[in-house]
């Protein structure tokens, strides 16, 4: 386990080093998963050629990052000395006694001429407060963001873990739609099966979605009723041991629906036309293009109102990002979604998401579950 955290840092580092820099900085929960296998919103991680990885937490999550992290990762207490009352119980060669955390990362920092900052996920106060500290250090966040978009094989079968909770998970959830069910109790069946499966938790909150809030992309899930005949849409997502899922199904529910039905199939061969374009060397716009030429070919492309996917790794969203004008080009170990939708206000709405790895001949599909139900 410890390797494959260690083989991140360096990659981590190297890129830093080829852009010029000497260290890097890294925060946000995230990037220290990918980093350590460890999260923690607070924390600070500094890499250093010459220093090593030091990780900087909250004195109160000193001994959990302590229990957590690489042998080779040195771990240290930032807290605020001046507060009366606290003595801390640990090595004082652990402490920090400083005003703020970018204080502390300062110290870290110490004998690095030229850092570079992911000021990304960096609070603003720290940020600031670091950048002044630093005399104006290089911002690292899109580095980071291009190393973490191609994944090792111990990487996808994280994700290939946790799609396989989701659609368990979805396959609960379409088993609880019955005459009356509010769309919160449904979702609360949803979460349950990605808990006990060995899910750390949903992805995101659980969309779930009937009638007209089908055709609202990002529908917060409520106290709607199903009725005895309606659209639903699912859109889940798991997070096994940092990394998540993201699938989303569409279906109609009780009888009629004839034109729903005829839209649902429109959507999924979208999603079949550029699911076959992705292939290493294929910049993002062509993928996105090839299911909204063939939405558009039934008068629907104004209806398809977002991109057709991203990257998926330990944040939902990553690069690359599957839209109009993206010329990143995708490469073999890159993890996206294909989720072309079509969103017709007042009626309903279909979108169909599946999650693709891109390999060294083309593409394989990480989720399996019926596309049409």
């Amino acid at each position: 386990m410890e390797a494959r955290y260690d083989l991140n840092r360096r990659k981590l580092l190297a890129a830093a080093e080829e852009a010029g820099f000497d260290s890097l900085v890294i925060a946000g929960e995230a990037n220290l998963v990918y980093a350590l296998g460890y999260g923690n919103p607070a924390g600070v991680l500094v890499l250093s050629g010459k220093c090593g990885s030091t990780l900087v937490v909250p004195l109160l999550d000193y001994e959990r990052a302590l229990r957590s992290v690489d042998t080779d990762v040195e771990v240290k207490a930032f807290y605020r000395g001046g507060e009366s009352g606290i003595e801390p119980d640990i090595p004082k060669s652990d402490l920090i006694s400083s005003e703020n955390m970018a204080e502390a990362a300062k110290r870290v920092l110490e004998g690095c001429s030229s850092p570079a900052v992911d000021f990304k996920w960096l609070r603003w106060e720290t940020a600031t407060a670091l950048s002044n500290a630093l005399d104006n250090p290089g911002d690292g966040s899109q580095l980071i963001s291009q190393v973490r978009s191609v994944k090792e094989e111990w990487e996808i079968g994280l994700i290939a873990e946790a799609a396989r909770i989701a659609e368990a998970a979805l396959r609960r959830g379409i088993e609880e739609l019955r005459e009356g069910v509010s769309e919160r109790e449904v979702a609360g069946a949803v979460v349950d099966v990605i808990m006990k499966s060995g899910g750390w938790g949903p992805s995101f909150p659980v969309i779930v979605a009937f009638g007209g809030n089908t055709a609202l992309p990002h529908h917060h899930t409520g106290d709607a009723r199903l009725p005895h005949a309606s659209p639903v849409l699912f859109d889940l997502g798991s997070v096994y041991k940092g990394y998540m899922s993201d699938m989303t199904r569409s279906l109609w529910r009780g009888p009629g629906g004839a034109e729903y039905r005829r839209l649902e199939e429109l959507v999924a061969e979208a999603q079949a036309e550029a699911i076959d374009s992705v292939a290493p060397g294929v910049e993002a716009w062509e993928v996105d293009k090839a299911a909204r030429l063939r939405l558009s070919k039934e008068g629907f492309s104004k209806y398809f109102i977002h991109g057709t996917g991203h990257g998926v790794g330990v944040e939902i969203h990553e690069n690359p990002y599957l839209r109009p004008g993206s010329s990143e080009e995708l490469k073999p170990g890159m993890v996206v979604t294909i989720e072309p939708g079509v969103y017709l206000p007042g009626m309903y709405g279909v979108r169909i998401e599946d999650m693709v790895l891109v390999t060294k001949r083309g593409r394989k599909l990480l989720t399996s579950f019926a596309r049409i139900l």
